[in-house]
């Protein structure tokens, strides 16, 4: 069996169990949260099951990199969808728009073992497609990151946990990204250190700030493609476009910002 046959079958496999578990009251089995146990369950069939379409060729930290991380974003991602679109399914418009959904959702599935397939391999072996697997990593990492802080920011969990848990994320998805640049031990750890202070620095900022959520979490997004995009080039200098480019960025971020916040009887800024 090849191994796109076993990542066809496990993204069917996937949605097969999202779709049972929408008509099964979990809360009749366990006592937890339901939305929060059917990600966990989610994420651990996700998690077993690519370990086997990777062959069980997975050793060492690579069950951090590969299946932990992969198993983390299909948390987040399986909650966001509980949370948000499988909500309410009464009119036959939203069955229609979440059944949509849910295609897209497996199809994401499905190219994302792809991408974890050859990263795994790059990381033996000098590849071709490697460059592009990383590419398409950093695009789900930011978007996990945003559907992590959108989460966060809109739970009802005291501050210093929210704190804790948004430091945790983003060390987890820092390292995730640095950790394919095959550097030492110490600058791993030292750039994402730096990423994660200035991210919870940005953190603790906003938090005085008077911002909706969704500005929120997409201002913090960002900051954190621009801390990511620096720390992987590679170069001593970044060159004129991405500094460019990254000014830009944050300029319009924030003016946005400056625009959209409200100040009580005073207004906006702009």
């Amino acid at each position: 069996m090849t191994l796109r046959t076993r990542a066809i079958i496990l993204s069917v496999l996937f949605l097969f169990v999202f779709a049972i578990l929408q008509v099964i009251d979990i809360g009749r089995v366990v006592n937890l949260n339901e939305d929060i146990f059917k990600a966990l369950f989610l994420s651990t069939v996700f998690f077993i099951g690519l370990y086997w379409v990777l062959a069980f060729n997975i050793k060492g930290i690579r069950f951090v990199t590969i299946l932990g991380y992969s198993s983390f974003l299909i948390f987040i991602q399986s909650l966001f969808l509980e949370l948000i679109v499988f909500q309410h399914l009464g009119r036959i418009s939203e069955k229609t728009i979440s059944f949509f959904v849910l295609l897209l959702f497996g199809l994401g599935i499905y190219f994302l073992i792809l991408t974890l397939n050859i990263l795994n391999v790059s990381y033996l072996a000098r590849i071709p497609l490697a460059q592009a697997a990383k590419a398409a990593n950093f695009l789900y990492t930011l978007f996990g990151a945003y559907f992590s802080f959108l989460l966060l920011l809109r739970s009802g969990i005291e501050e210093i946990f929210k704190l804790v848990f948004f430091t945790c994320i983003t060390m987890l998805l820092t390292l995730n990204i640095f950790w394919f640049k095959k550097e030492s031990q110490r600058q791993l750890f030292g750039e994402t250190g730096a990423v994660v202070l200035m991210m919870v620095t940005l953190y603790l900022v906003l938090l005085m700030w008077p911002l909706t959520v969704e500005v929120g979490a997409m201002f913090e997004i960002v900051v954190f493609y621009v801390l990511l995009g620096l720390g992987l080039e590679e170069r001593e200098t970044t060159s004129v476009v991405m500094r460019v480019e990254y000014m830009v960025l944050v300029f319009v971020a924030a003016l946005i910002l400056l625009k959209l916040v409200s100040w009580g009887i005073n207004g906006s800024f702009l």
